[in-house]
């Protein structure tokens, strides 16, 4: 019989955490190697795609009010 899994708790004021993402393997290999170009890390080139990104559809949709 399995047990399920205990969730880890974050110390602190930390914000929570996406920890896995299935992601297809071309996709993780072009982030890599981008991540390598860009001299950072996949975590942080994520980060940063993620925020231009959302920073963008807010700009967008306060356009269109």
């Amino acid at each position: 019989m399995s047990t399920p899994r205990a969730r880890k708790r974050t110390a602190g004021k930390e914000p929570e955490r996406l920890l896995q993402a299935k992601l297809p393997a071309d996709l993780v290999k072009a982030l890599r190697i981008h991540a390598l170009e860009a001299e950072t890390t996949v975590k942080e080139l994520l980060a940063r795609l993620i925020r231009e990104y959302l920073g963008r559809q807010r700009s967008q949709a306060g356009r269109t009010r």
